[in-house]
């Protein structure tokens, strides 16, 4: 982002209506900057956003918290502009602690990105139940703590287009609007996104935090662990026979330029985000020269199955069930009328890898 040229100290006394010492314009400058928490900062999107926000001039202090050691990466980063803190921000007493820390405190944080979800296959009802506490209840209580905190003015969720329901007559590109999975039976993967999806929604009209809300289409990269990534990196790719989907990618960069976006603009509510690159699924399996194998549709999950069980694959079919027969688009002309989003990367692959 080009460095903007700092106006006069005269100017900035002007503005704001009477004299101030050094450290009242040194305070009123990093007012004017975003302060920003990002949980699950480990991960592939949270880092890129980090570092993202590290180099931009309109962003102050980042707190980043996730479980496990401080990594490598961030060493880079003077702890005076980025700190890093060890711990499970889906749980309550954790969280507690976090906002009354005082280098939170001090750090003035107006910004809350939300990354931390927990997106694993599980079988058993017990974890099953576990994961959706972490992942709904944790996003409930962080979601409240923000309101409550009276410094955060704006709280992101990384949501996903998996929320939407898929039906055979749906249209093509599907609006904020659409419906969502309520399904019973859906999969847990899905319910626990559409939960805190839901939750977030359900607080869009309080007048103390402006909530956003981000449904991205499948990102795909390097060291993303996504549904299409694991797709296209299995020695085989099964599809619906008779059936031969549009789906989009985005790109990280444009991930990293949405919720950057979704940070300076002041707005708030749902956004569909979705990638420059949308094809039918089978051209991408060209592209990346995977071998393409159509199967009745009753055989998808058993095949997907046993790929799994091989080791040969981290694709979840039951999660894409519906997608590997009906073409699922997003219609992001709200994203780009109010954030002021356009995709501007295409997705490439090397050799297998996207």
């Amino acid at each position: 982002m080009a460095k903007k040229k700092e106006g006069a100290v005269k100017s900035r006394k002007a503005a704001t209506g009477r004299m101030e010492g050094p450290s009242g314009k040194k305070r009123r400058v990093a007012g004017r900057k975003k302060n920003v928490l990002i949980t699950g900062v480990t991960g592939t999107v949270g880092s890129r956003l980090a570092e993202a926000l590290y180099y931009d001039k309109n962003v102050g202090v980042i707190i980043g918290v996730a479980l496990g050691a401080k990594p490598y990466y961030f060493n880079q980063f003077d702890t005076s502009r980025f700190r890093y803190k060890n711990l499970n921000i889906l749980k309550q007493r954790d969280l507690t602690n976090l906002f009354l820390a005082g280098d939170f405190k001090e750090a003035r944080i107006n910004t809350v990105v939300h990354l931390a979800f927990l997106n694993r296959i599980v079988s058993g009802s017990r974890e099953k139940k576990s994961f959706n506490m972490l992942n709904v209840e944790g996003t409930r209580n962080l979601l409240e703590k923000c309101i409550e905190s009276g410094s955060v003015k704006k709280f992101i969720f990384k949501s996903s287009d998996v929320v939407y329901k898929i039906r055979p007559h749906n249209p093509i590109y599907l609006d904020e609007n659409a419906d969502l999975n309520f399904d019973t039976d859906v999969d847990p993967w899905i319910k626990d996104r559409v939960d805190a999806d839901m939750i977030c929604q359900s607080k869009l009209d309080n007048r103390k935090v402006n909530i956003v809300i981000l449904r991205f289409s499948n990102i795909i990269g390097r060291m993303v662990s996504s549904q299409m990534n694991a797709f296209f990196d299995s020695p085989v790719n099964f599809r619906a026979l008779g059936f031969n989907p549009l789906i989009n990618l985005i790109h990280m960069e444009d991930v990293i330029q949405a919720i950057q976006l979704a940070i300076h603009k002041n707005v708030k509510g749902v956004f569909n985000i979705a990638g420059a690159d949308t094809a039918p699924i089978s051209t991408f399996a060209e592209i990346n020269r995977s071998r393409m194998v159509s199967l009745p549709e009753p055989l998808l999950k058993p095949a997907n199955t046993l790929l799994r069980a091989l080791g040969l694959t981290r694709y979840y079919y039951s999660v894409d069930a519906d997608r590997l027969k009906y073409s699922v688009l997003l219609d992001t002309r709200k994203a780009q009328k109010m954030l002021g989003f356009r995709p501007r990367s295409h997705v490439y692959f090397e050799r297998g890898v996207a």
